[in-house]
């Protein structure tokens, strides 16, 4: 029989759930939960699934992007979650698959608490982070790659569980792309580009990333047209079939977007890509393209090019696969973003 690693190293022992909580459904209680339809553990209305194609409608079920956040002075949380699978990639870390991240405090640096995850093979996570018992901000965020059938938040007899003060930018930022946006394949739910650059910039976001399902449908444009967003950012580059289906969809999609918002900021990425120049050129000048025509109408859009994404040196340690980034690719493609962000959320 194998030797579980974590008896050989305490270190990698899951945390497990004590006796002592008292439970609740987090959607009875007046927790917020962000990024997410009201009331569903989704991330498109229903009216709009009959749509989606069969797998687009899978993956919108997928609570990427979704946030947990409340007040509480108890001195333990407990979680008790529910995922709809358990299978997971062999190339994503299963803590960003199916995990939830837990982060203390307010504003743009809060204090990372850590990450719990269903066993490999299970679907139900029971587990508990200490807290420090003063009234605290607690923000959790959700699987990137699963969907949740139940989550429930255990605490102390007594304790406190009150709504959350607002972001310091309550308009949350929309991102639209493919599964990079998504998150394939960040360790941890937090570790996306998309959580990363809203947390430092202390915003609420919103992320229609779908896993290479992000074709530039003119009903999903029309949907995220009437949303509330601060600043749009544009990349489903990767998930284009082909440069002619970018060209035919790429300007078409946004014009829709900019008829219902001309004064909404927007950044345009080519797709992230570790080689360096001479590769996706004709992509990359596309999705150009439209940024000059959208400039000629008056649009306050900004162009983010694929090479500056991932940096210079060492560029071939940003993914696990020349695709998909690891946390050091979302990072740096978070770093590269901040700046164009600010300048369009400060305007």
């Amino acid at each position: 029989m194998k030797t579980k690693m974590e008896t050989i190293d305490e270190n990698l022992k899951s945390v497990p759930l004590e006796q002592g909580l008292h439970f609740q459904d987090v959607r009875s209680t007046p927790a917020r939960i962000y990024g997410l339809i009201e009331g569903e553990y989704a991330r498109l209305p229903a009216a709009l699934r009959p749509f989606a194609s069969e797998k687009l409608l899978i993956l919108q079920g997928n609570t990427s992007g979704g946030r947990v956040r409340f007040l509480t002075d108890s001195r333990r949380l407990g979680l008790r979650m529910i995922v709809t699978d358990s299978e997971g990639f062999p190339h994503m870390a299963y803590s960003g698959y199916a995990g939830i991240d837990c982060y203390l405090g307010e504003g743009p640096d809060p204090e990372y608490l850590g990450t719990r995850w269903p066993p490999l093979g299970e679907r139900l996570l029971e587990s508990e982070f200490e807290l420090p018992g003063t009234l605290s901000l607690v923000t959790l965020y959700l699987p990137l790659y699963d969907g949740i059938e139940l989550l429930e938040l255990g605490l102390e007899p007594g304790a406190a569980l009150l709504a959350p003060p607002p972001y310091t930018r309550e308009t949350p930022i929309v991102f639209y792309g493919s599964s990079i946006t998504q998150g394939g394949c960040a360790s941890r739910s937090s570790n996306t580009y998309c959580a990363l650059v809203s947390r430092w910039l202390d915003s609420d976001f919103y992320c229609l990333g779908f896993s290479g399902n992000a074709k530039g449908e003119q009903w999903m444009a029309e949907y995220i047209a009437q949303l509330s967003m601060s600043c749009f950012v544009y990349d489903y580059d990767h998930n284009a079939p082909s440069p002619d289906y970018l060209r035919q969809t790429h300007r078409p999609f946004l014009k829709t977007i900019l008829d219902s918002n001309p004064t909404l900021p927007v950044i345009a990425m080519s797709r992230p890509y570790p080689n360096l120049p001479g590769t996706d050129g004709e992509r990359r000048e596309i999705v150009r393209e439209t940024c000059t025509w959208a400039a000629s109408q008056g649009a306050q859009i900004q162009y983010v090019d694929s090479l500056s994404l991932l940096g210079g040196r060492g560029r071939d340690s940003c993914t696990v696969d020349r695709t998909h980034p690891n946390d050091l690719g979302f990072f740096r493609m978070a770093e590269t973003l901040l700046p164009y962000l600010s300048r369009a959320l400060d305007q």
